[in-house]
């Protein structure tokens, strides 16, 4: 902003770089911290409710999912609360309940127990998770938003390749409810750092007419309604592939009896080769388009998910793990990006409460659905499934969802827009 008060056009190439920078510490920091304590289960979870407490199948979809469910039911109520108490407060209850979250978790004694702990951690990362994204739309500028967001989906991919392996190291060679306990510690250090780091933080303000909650909620999903029964169901089914890779991958490997630490290595090397897409895949969106990278992700999940039935030994499974990385690199900040581009920038709570809500469908409904097929058909047969959902949100995305990176739109905000130079810390 310059001294008269005038807000100045900005420079695509400074602002990336100097927006990154004012985001390092509120933002890249701590989701880095989070994304490692969530991906210590990965490898945990599913053998912890098999073998701890003799869940079936099915019932393993159940605790898997229990997570991505707790987040889908309160998105909404998450997105109202930005709007009502502001970002920094419920980022702090979204980091609080995730470590309470995580020794409930640790000291269940059955089933149940460890359903409504997850279901806990899934409400904890609804509020940290939409209470930042909310702070990206109105700090980061469209036109350089792929970037941006790709290397913010980058260090949470990184993230995963340090905590799967440290949550499989840990329940092999330790105890198997220990990685519950890390993931309290990293919720701890987390919580401690967002305090230091948004001491400062300026809030954006709600324009316009604030509304009961009911009528703000249905007056987001009536403007958008053509954005979220397009790309919302893409993104639906994005998410639907993602929680099938981190169910599939490792009950497979339990079936042909590898070891945490086995099933752990082939996570993690998935996720390395899913971390290192980021810097390509954030310029193409910024250059040709979100879809660019959306399509081909889309179609390889698709390939890698139809592949696991064929695998049989652990080099099969390693390179199917590596080709659904691979896929799942090329969506680095997809759903992220999208639904912040689609987002009101004065305003952006309520409608990304929304637009989590529909995506987080996928990544609830997916371990059950995946999991009820497997008990009453096969594991092989939820990964053909899976494979074909992929195929439709490919075709959807050729079809009918619009594209989301309207440079338009960037100086349409720019009465708004924050001054890349200073931006809010």
């Amino acid at each position: 902003m310059s001294s008269s008060g005038v807000p100045e056009t900005p420079k695509a190439p400074s602002s990336v770089r100097k927006t990154m920078r004012a985001i390092v510490w509120s933002v890249y920091v701590p989701s880095f911290l989070l994304s490692m304590g969530q991906g210590i289960l990965i490898p945990v979870l599913p053998g912890f409710a098999k073998e701890e407490m003799a869940a079936t199948v099915a019932m393993v979809g159940v605790a898997v999912a229990a997570r991505h469910l707790g987040t889908m039911v309160f998105d909404v109520p998450a997105g109202i609360l930005v709007s009502r108490v502001g970002l920094r407060r419920t980022m702090y209850a979204g980091i609080i309940l995730f470590g309470l979250a995580s020794i409930w978790a640790a000291i269940s004694p059955n089933l149940t127990s460890l359903i409504l702990a997850r279901l806990l951690a899934g409400a904890s990362f609804a509020f940290w998770s939409i209470s930042r994204q909310s702070y990206i739309a109105y700090v980061v500028p469209i036109d350089v938003r792929g970037r941006v967001l790709s290397l913010f989906g980058g260090i949470s991919r990184i993230a995963t390749i340090i905590g799967p392996l440290m949550g499989g190291l840990l329940a092999e060679f330790v105890g198997i409810r220990v990685p519950f306990y890390a993931q309290a510690v990293v919720a701890l250090v987390t919580l401690v750092l967002i305090i230091w780091s948004t001491r400062s933080m300026i809030e954006p303000k709600v324009l316009g007419e604030r509304h009961g909650m009911i009528r703000g909620i249905t007056g987001v999903v009536s403007r958008h309604r053509r954005d979220f029964a397009t790309a919302g169901v893409a993104a639906i089914m994005l998410q639907f592939m993602r929680a099938a890779r981190e169910f599939l991958i490792p009950v497979w490997g339990g079936t042909l009896g590898f070891g945490k630490d086995d099933i752990a290595y082939v996570i993690t090397a998935s996720s390395a080769i899913d971390s290192v897409l980021f810097p390509v895949v954030g310029v193409a969106m910024d250059r040709w388009g979100r879809k660019s990278t959306g399509i081909p992700a889309f179609v390889i999940l698709a390939i890698a998910m139809g592949l696991i039935p064929l695998t049989g030994s652990f080099g099969a499974l390693m390179a199917v793990g590596l080709l659904a990385g691979f896929g799942n690199g090329l969506s680095t900040g997809f759903v992220f990006t999208m639904g912040t581009d689609l987002a009101p920038r004065n305003n952006p709570g309520e409608f990304i409460g929304v637009w989590r809500f529909i995506s987080d469908i996928g990544g609830a409904g997916g371990p059950v659905m995946i999991g009820g097929i497997a008990q009453i058909v096969s594991l092989g047969a939820a990964a053909v499934t899976t494979a074909g959902i992929g195929l439709v949100g490919a075709f959807m995305l050729i079809t009918v969802v619009r594209e989301t990176m309207n440079r338009g739109a960037f100086q349409l905000q720019g009465k708004s827009e924050p001054d890349p130079d200073n931006p809010p810390k």
